[in-house]
């Protein structure tokens, strides 16, 4: 046993006909969470080498795609000079000191360049992508590429994109290599209204909305229904008004690569503010004429706007299904709107409007590792999960909570950027690249642009009834034609450790639709250096479009001293990939150990509830072996820990606690009727103030009295 982190092992009870054991092995599991950071990175502007079947539809769709016309990099096989390709109307140009060479295209010089308005078929450009992939088929070449003219991948420069996790979550970065979004695109944010005169707002950003707030003690400002949606607060807390609607709106759109605050899920979509809450929340008459009004139907204001909304978000929500609101949204959609709405943050199965209605698309929240928030509904109406956040946590330790991070306000009309969890900011990031898929196809509808969003999704870590996660990448991907990429895909997109993890694994995808043949591994590099981290490449599928499919990370804690080590891995690739950028945490911390006298709880906890269903309890009189007899076939977590204060929390600060596998990692386990599990083995850490909620996400694990 570790003096510093005591050990779970097994203790078999042979007498009962279901059991859960744990027997002394190896260790926690993997701790790979998803997490933060997209660097400066290096691609072609804006998807890599095409093959020339791909040339005409894939250049004529990128005025902005630059290559050394004529110009064709091979990479050679291990010992092998360059072939003579002269036959094959290439001549060699550059002869290798290393693996590479560089072959010039006769047929392509005969050319005029694109850009120079010769037609796509007979371009310099073409012919290029031509002579590449028919020199990839020789002997002695590993892969061929047109020498693409490289630039620094789209990463906005806003001074806080960096604190901005929840977008390298959903690969919205390597959506925005495809599209940032259309003016054409309208979407309607139904709030509490907006303080339009936050800097990272641009005026030009907005058409006409509507202040559909009825009552003028409600709305604050003096006045009834008005075209005017500016917020006037609604003194949601005791610290003051909630600006509700800034901090949505922002996700959604807010001033985009300005060197400044934030940036929005779409950078040029047009916003249309509906003021429907206001102090003590809004009324069903008016949510529903807001939503008659943002789809251009005849409504109880009297006024339309001169063109309907795309999209539609509603972070607004209430128990029990409002026939009223359910017929303005059917209403809605049947007008051509895609109605987005927050599921609710009553932690609940119950279904609420309007997010349950069929017309309407229901989004949960999940944190920063994919699971589902302790708050979010889990209705089996939530159709996609995108991320919400969890303030009580900070599992990527980088200082700040693990919220979602938009524009703020107050009521002394101070102006800044703040952290909100809640359903309410997972839905405007489904809401914003609903506008980015409709900005890369304007012919889809919403009923298509829903099945695009649905159909292309990631997998969610346990989510309630096989849920799945907002992909900004492959909805974007999926609503085009044209090829694009490579784009260089991990998952999961940062690696926490947490205090008892040592190895990790990050699965690496190809999802570009352009790759003449693999992509090529190169390099990892560390930034800062990090000599306690190593790894290990491999690739497990044959004949895929990647030759490393997996690089497992290993952490060595020794001669370590206590406290956070964090270092970013950049996995470098050939072939035009855009290289990739992994956030590498873990925790170095000796805690105290169990005494003799500590008796340590083991519990069978519900994933969905977060309910202790089982009880043992085990000491380290009996080298902490515990056993479970009786079990009922399910789901259920495995958390054990102490209750120093008999506060019947078994995870609060000052405590031993521990799940199976890892602290960062909460594995569902699946029982089965007769079934015997064993070797569970899992390790407790005293827990911190930070550590204990950063750990579980948040969720409070409870003894049964």
């Amino acid at each position: 046993m570790n003096s510093a982190a005591p050990h779970l092992r097994s203790l078999l009870v042979l007498s009962a006909p279901i059991l859960l054991a744990a027997a002394c092995g190896g260790g926690g599991g993997g701790g790979a969470t998803t997490g933060t950071l997209s660097g400066q990175l290096l691609v072609p502007s804006s998807s890599a080498a095409v093959l020339a079947d791909d040339a005409e539809a894939v250049i004529a769709a990128d005025a902005q795609r630059r290559m050394v016309g004529g110009e064709v990099v091979v990479w050679l096989e291990p010992g092998q000079s360059p072939p003579d390709l002269t036959a094959d109307g290439l001549d060699l140009l550059r002869a290798p000191g290393g693996p590479i060479a560089v072959y010039q295209a006769r047929d392509a010089m005969d050319r005029s360049s694109l850009h120079e308005g010769a037609a796509v078929a007979d371009s310099k450009e073409a012919a290029t992508c031509r002579a590449a992939r028919a020199a990839e088929g020789k002997t002695g070449i590993r892969c061929a590429s047109p020498n693409w003219i490289l630039q620094a991948t789209f990463s906005p420069n806003d001074t806080h994109f960096d604190k901005q996790w929840h977008y390298p979550q959903i690969n919205l970065p390597q959506a925005w290599d495809i599209t940032r979004g259309s003016s054409s695109v309208i979407v309607a944010v139904l709030d509490t209204g907006i303080k339009a005169a936050h800097p990272d707002f641009d005026a030009t950003r907005f058409v006409s909305g509507f202040d559909m707030i009825s009552n003028p003690a409600t709305a604050r400002d003096g006045s009834g229904r008005d075209f005017d949606p500016e917020d006037e607060g609604d003194l949601a807390t005791p610290q003051g008004s909630s600006f509700h609607g800034t901090h949505v709106a922002g996700t959604i759109g807010a001033n985009s690569n300005n060197s400044a605050g934030v940036a929005g899920v779409d950078h040029n979509c047009k916003l249309m503010i509906v003021r429907v809450l206001g102090q003590g929340g809004g009324t069903t008459s008016d949510i529903a004429d807001g939503i008659l009004y943002a789809a251009r139907l005849t409504n109880g204001s009297g006024q339309l706007p001169t063109q309907r909304a795309d999209i539609v978000n509603m972070s607004l929500g209430a128990p029990g299904l409002n026939t009223v609101l359910q017929q303005a949204c059917d209403a809605a959609a049947a007008a051509g709107c895609l109605l987005v709405a927050a599921a609710g943050n009553d932690n609940t199965s119950d279904p609420g409007s309007p997010a349950a209605f069929d017309s309407v698309l229901s989004v949960g929240a999940v944190d920063l590792v994919r699971a589902r928030a302790p708050y979010s509904n889990f209705s089996s109406t939530v159709d996609l999960w995108a991320p919400g956040g969890d303030m009580t946590a900070d599992r990527n330790g980088d200082g700040f909570p693990d919220g979602v991070l938009s524009c703020g306000a107050d009521d002394s009309g101070n102006f800044f950027f703040n952290f909100e969890n809640g359903t309410s900011m997972a839905s405007p990031h489904v809401a914003g690249v609903a506008a980015l898929v409709k900005a890369r196809s304007p012919s889809l509808t919403a009923a298509q642009i829903r099945s695009v969003l649905l159909n292309n999704t990631q997998a969610g870590t346990s989510l309630p009834n096989s849920g799945r996660v907002l992909d900004a990448l492959a909805a974007v991907q999926a609503a085009g034609t044209a090829a694009t990429g490579p784009f260089l895909v991990a998952t999961p997109t940062s690696v926490d450790f947490g205090a008892s993890s040592t190895q990790a694994t990050v699965a690496l995808e190809n999802r570009g639709t352009s790759s003449p043949g693999n992509l090529v591994f190169q390099s990892v590099s560390f930034s800062p250096a990090a000599p306690w981290l190593a790894t290990l490449t491999s690739n497990d599928t044959a004949g895929d479009n990647i030759d490393i499919d997996h690089i497992q990370f290993t952490a060595d804690r020794t001669g370590l001293a206590n406290g956070v080590h964090q270092t970013v891995a950049t996995l470098n690739y050939l072939n035009g990939a855009t290289p990739f950028s992994v956030a590498v945490s873990f925790r170095v911390q000796v805690g105290s150990s169990a005494t003799s006298t500590d008796t340590v709880f083991v519990l069978l906890v519900d994933p969905d509830t977060f309910e202790t269903v089982f009880q043992t309890e085990t000491t380290a009189l009996s080298a902490f072996a515990f056993g479970f007899g009786g079990v009922t076939p399910g789901q259920y977590l495995l958390a054990a820990g102490t209750d120093r204060n008999n506060d019947n929390d078994i995870s609060d600060a000052a405590e031993l606690f521990g799940v199976f596998p890892s602290l960062d990692q909460l594995l569902v386990l699946d029982v089965a009727a007769g079934e015997v599990i064993s070797d569970l083995d899992f390790a407790l850490e005293e827990q911190s103030s930070v550590s204990s909620a950063g750990a579980r996400g948040g969720r409070v694990f409870r003894r049964l009295r």
